[in-house]
Formats: structure tokens, C-alpha cells, sequence
């Protein structure tokens, strides 16, 4: 859904005027939703990029509309359609934390449109807006960028990661009833870069609750070469689909089709010719014969040099695609759990491709410096009733935060409390860690953490000592992981967990605390706090060399946040005063080679930085109390760092940021959300 102006049908003209136009909401006092730009949809709908305005802040949002020719055939259908697959999908969004692998719906209503004379009621469905970053926001752009920069589709690495995504996300929609029925590339929405990219089932034009089985009006449900059989003809009713006909294994064919897609850049389902229409895909979809993955030249070497790989893909997505929908796995999960294990080849960390990452810092470049063309707004205002103590952001901008009065999640609108149940000691709670799309780790009292996602605790971890509090980790716990830990009053300690097995604490003596750790490469980190003489402590650390480096800075009372991009290799450590320290290395050289630059530098005004972060651009982020600023790629001037936003309104210091190409939000202290976006 690449945003640019559509050009709406004669008939349709009148959707103009609803640029600029405020829509009240019909589920909560004093929000309404202002339309912004018009955008392509399909055949049904049309959305428009918007803000969702509410007492607490303004955040963006898009607003998809009925066409009012589709309304006028189809008025009782279209708005049934909607309010029931709105509030089976309201009640998904609704889950704190929610799946980040569906399309938040957030409100559902009618707007009065002139037409005829008279007025036409036009349902509309408000949902969350989804940044691309530098490689698009479709499946459909990000497989043409990887086709483009490197010459094949997704690698093994990626394909099973967005393969994970997609069934979890059609498999949380078919918990609650809704059956997408349009299932196709474009379809996925995308977010995030190399380890925080997700993938998110979004589109729902004419997903509905499986027990509604009316089609609208004539229009054709599913799109040709990825609709399932049963979609493609009158299985009950004239002008009615079987509803025993529908369900889950129908977007499992669709889902399947698209696997095929993500892999190869092709459809699953060739006509013999390019006159060939809907009908022609149709008769390949309930016929016997499938194409293999090899019969493409933009497959992965690293998937169609294993045979016996593409021979378990091929069987597993003809499965997918039976004809016979009984003969179709149930759900996307069982398809998932056929296609994962040949895919996920190694489970240590693997870099994105060079190709990839030469190419979009190629493409990132050229966006708009932030202190010139961003746009700022404030989507919630600061909180007086809690203050956030750790941070962990997902890849799609959401987080979640332990607070001094327990979890909450920030869902890119509002803030809501995260239940405790299942934690082990909830009033323990150190830290809170992203590790994966839509989990956390969280924990520290007792050496004990618990992973924690939308569905609630599902693993609990004790450490071997109990004595031991871990207050801070990063890394993957599958490969290679660094948890900071501390005995009663004494010097912390790095503790390094290799392939689950736990290696020998390397002692930090003469450091009093550590405030954060990040990781700048495969096996490297930065870390930051203080020493017991009060000075500001910055250093690397290699867990598989039990090698901690300290790097010379000028005397500060602390350094308190350091953030890192380990793709880039890049690192930044903020302290107190303005000082900081620039950490980088040539990728080529790998953890093994030195450093390129480690960099003490200093920031007008002297302004306490409290919090930190690095795009996968390279670009830096620092800010304090009421300031943001930024340090462009390759920046070698006297004073690389500009300020990028300024409020002296916000006076309680920003703890923590995201960044994205294109995209930065910070929070304070408080709760208060700053978000700038380029255009």
C-alpha cells in the first residue's frame, strides 16, 4: 500500500471533498479521525492516509472507506461485513500486548457523503498506519527490492522469518472467526530491517466472520492465482458461497501461493500466455499439476542448491494448494511447521546479505536531513501516575515498558497495562528485552527471567545462582546472548549465554554500575555507566574472547544510555554533560579487525543525554530534556551532531527512542511520546 493519490472513479468524485474532513468516532468521546491524503485501493474500498485525534495526542492512522458505487449495491452487506469483522478484529487489537503480526483495527463507523441528492452512510475502518523504512511497506516492494539489489528473492534466513510472521498472523485472525478470503502479496504489510523486520496480514477489504457467507454485489471475492477454488464460483446459493465450504484452509491456499511468491518473485500459478485471464488461473488452481520452486530464476542459491529442501517446499506448498480443501492442511500453522525446519538453517545470528544493506543505505541516503523536512507531532502526552524504568521497542514501533507500578505497552496510540500473570516474581522485574517479533524477556530478581508474549508467559529460565539479580541483557538466547549481573551490593559482572550454555562471569572490578549495553556486531558489545571513583565508564566486550576493552573519555558523572546497530556495526554511548562516545567499524573488518573510529565527542550546550539509538542507516540519535538530536552517516565535521527537534515545554528527560529510516519516536520519563516522520 505505497502511499501516493489516487484518482478516484468519475462516480466516486465526491470522495474529495472528505479531504481534511474530521470523522467523529462512534466508540470513544472526543476522538475523531482527520483524512489526509487519498490512496489506491481495490475495487471495493479506497483509504486515505490520516490522524487519529485524541485528548492525550495525535497519531497517523489509515482510514479505508467503502466506494459509494459498491455501498449503493450492496449498503446491508457492506456495513454487516464490516461491523462484524471490525469487532472480532477490535477484540485481537485489544490484547495487551497485541499480535504484531496483524493490522491493529482500531475504529469502525459511517460518514455522511452527498450523493444524488441525498446523503449515502459510507462505512468506514480506521486501522494503524504501517512504516515501511527503506524497503517498502508491501511484501510486493520488498520482494522487488531484493530481486533488484541482489538478483533473488528472500534467503533462507528471511523466508522462514516472514513465513513465522504470516502464519502466526492468519492463524490469530482465524481464532477469532475471521476468514481473510484475499490473501495475496499485497496483502502483507511490512515494518523493520534484518532482525526487527515483521511481517503483518493486513488488507482486510473483504475478510470477514466465517459464518457470513454473502457476496457483495457481483464482486469477485479473492484475487485470480491466489484465491482458493471454493472462491471462485457459486458453492451454494446463487449469489451465496457454502459457508461450510470456507475457513481457514481457504487462506491457507492463499498463503501457500504467496510462500511461493516470497521465495521465487514469481506467482505460484503461470498462465500458458499473457491473453490468458482469471478464468485461465482458475483452471490451474483446480488442476493437478504444480510448478516447483526450481522452475524460477529468482530462488535463493542458498535454497535451490539443497535438493532434498526443494523437494520438501514443492510437496509442502502443493499440500497447501490441494484442489480439495479437505485435503489442505487445517491451518497456517500446520503449513508453517512443514516449510520452518528446511529453512532455518543455523540458529546463530546471520547478517543481512551485503548487497542488501549496501543497497539501502544506498536508498536511505537521500532522504531528507531531519532538522529540515520532518514533521513532529506529540501522540501522547506525559503520565502522572508512573514512571518508565526500562524500555524495549519492537520492530513495528510499539513497546513495552516496566514501570515503577508494573508493564505497559505503548500500541502506537495509547498506553495500556500489560497483565503479570505467569511471571515469576512480578515486583523483580529488571529489565524488559525485544528478542524476537512480539516477545520480550523479562525478569532479573533471583537470576530468573520469563519469555513474554500477547499469549501470556511461555518459558520461565532460572539461573544457577539465585543470589544473582540481572539487571540489563541483550543479544539472542538461542546464539549469543550478555546479561549484566550484580550480588547484593556488589560490582556487576558480565554474564554471557553461548548456544544456552552459560560461560564464565567476567568481574567488572573498579565499575560501580552499569546503566545499558547494546550490541554493535556478531560478538561485540558497548557498555555504559559509571566507576566507584563517580566517572563515566564506557567499554566494548567480546563474551567468546572474556575480553572487556575500556575506551578513554573525559571526566562525566556517568554515561547513562548506549544503543548499537549491529548490522553497521555502530554504536553510540550518551552521558551526562553532552559528552559521548562514537563507536564504529569498517563491516569488512569484521569483530576481529579494529576499530575504525571510537570517538569522544561533546554536543553544544552540555546538556545531560539520557537517551540513545542507531538506524539502520548508520545515523545517530541522542537526546535529553526537550531536544533531540542526530548524527548523519560518514559525518566528519567538528561537531557532527545537529539538533533535529526542540521543546523546552518538555522538560522531564527522554529515557528512550526507536529510530527507522524515516521514522523516530522518543518517550520521557513520564510517558510522553514525541514521534517525527520524513515525508
Amino acid at each position: 500500500m505505497r502511499p501516493h493519490m489516487a484518482d478516484p472513479a468519475p462516480h466516486d468524485s465526491a470522495l474529495a471533498s472528505l479531504v481534511s474532513a474530521a470523522i467523529p468516532s462512534n466508540v470513544a468521546a472526543g476522538v475523531s479521525y482527520r483524512l489526509g491524503r487519498m490512496l489506491v485501493e481495490g475495487e471495493a474500498s479506497v483509504a486515505f492516509l490520516g490522524q487519529r485525534c485524541a485528548p492525550e495526542g495525535d497519531c497517523p492512522v489509515v482510514v479505508k472507506l467503502f466506494l459509494p458505487s459498491f455501498v449503493r449495491d450492496s449498503a446491508e452487506a457492506a456495513m454487516l461485513a464490516l461491523h462484524k469483522d471490525a469487532a472480532r478484529l477490535g477484540r485481537l487489537g485489544a490484547r495487551v500486548p497485541p499480535s504484531p503480526f496483524v493490522v491493529r483495527s482500531l475504529d469502525v463507523g459511517t460518514v455522511a457523503l452527498p450523493d444524488r441528492g441525498g446523503t449515502l452512510d459510507l462505512p468506514w475502518l480506521a486501522a494503524e498506519r504501517v512504516h515501511g523504512g527503506a524497503e517498502g511497506v508491501t511484501l510486493v516492494e520488498r520482494v522487488a527490492r531484493c530481486l533488484e539489489w541482489g538478483g533473488y528473492a528472500f534467503d533462507p534466513a528471511r523466508a522462514a522469518r516472514a513465513i513465522d510472521c504470516i502464519a502466526r498472523g492468519l492463524a490469530a485472525m482465524h481464532d477469532e472467526g475471521v476468514i481473510h478470503r484475499d490473501f495475496r502479496p499485497g496483502k502483507v504489510l511490512c515494518c523493520g530491517f534484518g532482525h526487527e523486520e515483521i511481517f503483518k496480514v493486513g488488507g482486510f477489504g473483504i475478510a470477514r466472520p466465517s459464518s457470513l457467507s454473502r457476496r457483495f454485489g457481483g464482486l469477485t471475492v479473492g484475487a485470480p492465482g491466489y484465491a482458493a477454488p471454493e472462491l471462485a464460483g457459486d458453492l451454494g446459493k446463487p449469489g451465496e458461497m457454502g459457508v461450510r465450504d470456507i475457513g481457514p484452509w481457504t487462506d491457507v491456499f492463499g498463503f501457500a501461493c504467496v510462500v511461493y511468491y516470497l521465495l521465487t518473485g514469481e506467482p505460484y500459478f503461470l498462465p500458458p500466455s499473457d491473453d490468458d485471464g482469471p478464468a485461465a488461473l482458475a483452471g490451474l488452481a483446480v488442476g493437478s499439476r504444480r510448478r516447483s520452486i526450481t522452475d524460477t530464476s529468482g530462488l535463493s542459491p542458498e535454497i535451490g542448491d539443497r535438493e532434498a529442501a526443494c523437494r520438501a517446499i514443492d510437496e509442502a506448498l502443493a499440500w497447501g494448494t490441494s484442489p480439495k480443501r479437505e485435503e489442505r492442511p487445517l491451518g497456517p500453522r500446520a503449513l508453517a511447521a512443514t516449510l520452518l525446519p528446511w529453512l532455518r538453517l543455523d540458529a546463530r545470528r546471520a547478517r543481512p546479505a551485503p548487497r542488501r544493506l549496501e543497497a539501502v543505505l544506498a536508498t536511505g541516503s537521500s532522504s531528507p536531513p531531519p532538522d529540515e523536512t520532518w514533521q513532529w507531532i506529540a501522540p501522547h502526552g506525559p503520565r502522572g501516575d508512573r514512571v518508565l524504568r526500562y524500555v524495549s521497542w519492537d520492530g513495528d514501533g510499539h513497546c513495552l515498558a516496566a514501570t515503577d507500578r508494573g508493564l505497559s505497552f505503548w500500541n502506537g496510540m495509547v498506553w495500556r497495562d500489560a497483565p503479570l500473570e505467569g511471571l515469576p516474581d512480578p515486583a523483580g522485574i529488571r529489565f524488559v528485552r525485544r528478542v524476537a517479533p512480539g516477545r520480550w524477556l523479562v525478569g532479573g530478581d533471583a537470576a530468573t527471567f520469563a519469555v513474554y508474549t500477547a499469549e501470556g508467559v511461555s518459558e520461565v529460565v532460572r539461573g544457577a545462582d539465585p543470589s544473582v539479580r540481572f539487571d540489563l541483557f541483550s543479544g539472542d538466547l538461542d546464539d549469543l546472548a550478555v546479561f549484566v549481573g550484580v550480588v547484593g551490593d556488589g560490582a556487576p559482572a558480565l554474564y554471557a549465554l553461548a548456544g544456552r550454555r552459560w560461560l564464565k562471569p567476567l568481574p567488572l572490578d573498579g565499575v560501580a554500575a552499569l546503566s545499558s549495553i547494546a550490541r554493535v556486531g556478531d560478538a561485540l558489545w558497548l557498555i555504559a555507566g559509571r566507576t566507584t571513583d563517580r566517572q563515566g565508564f564506557v567499554a566494548t566486550y567480546a563474551p567468546l574472547e572474556w575480553d572487556v576493552s575500556r575506551v578513554a573519555t573525559p571526566p562525566v558523572r556517568a554515561f547513562l544510555r548506549c544503543a548499537g546497530h549491529p548490522d553497521r556495526q555502530v554504536g553510540v554511548a550518551a552521558g551526562a554533560d553532552g559528552v559521548l562516545v562514537w563507536y564504529e567499524r569498517s563491516p569488512a573488518e569484521g569483530d576481529a579487525g579494529p576499530a575504525r573510529a571510537a570517538s569522544v565527542e561533546t554536543v553544544a550546550g552540555g546538556m545531560d543525554l539520557s537517551a540513545a539509538a542507531v538506524d539502520v542507516m548508520g545515523r545517530g540519535w541522542v537526546a535529553g530534556a526537550g531536544r533531540i538530536l542526530v548524527r548523519d552517516p560518514e559525518t566528519h565535521l567538528a561537531s557532527p551532531w545537529r539538533v533535529a527537534w526542540t521543546d523546552s515545554a518538555w522538560s522531564v528527560p527522554i529515557v528512550s527512542m526507536f529510530a527507522d529510516v524515516g521514522l523516530v519516536i522518543a518517550l520521557t520519563a513520564n510517558g510522553g511520546v514525541i514521534e517525527g516522520r520524513a515525508p
